[in-house]
């Protein structure tokens, strides 16, 4: 058995779709306003804010859970 196929494109179609398509902005660029490359400290920034967030709200938690008397049963008593 054996399949023979043709793909039709219509070229004037996919140029008239091509030219409508709009420029999508960068996020977050890794350059600084002098063209330097500051990948490893934006990461780093990111990072650490992660990080603190993370602590902060395990923390809130954390109290949340030893000051609600229906809750402090959840707490490890220390």
């Amino acid at each position: 058995m054996s399949f023979h196929g043709e793909i039709v494109v219509d070229n004037e179609k996919v140029a008239a779709e091509t030219k409508a398509y709009k420029m999508i902005l960068p996020i977050l660029s890794f350059t600084d306003e002098t063209g330097a490359v500051i990948r490893e400290q934006e990461i780093g920034a990111n990072y650490k804010q992660v990080k603190l967030h993370s602590t902060q709200i395990v923390e809130s938690e954390l109290e949340r859970i030893k000051n609600g008397s229906d809750l402090q049963h959840l707490a490890q008593h220390q």
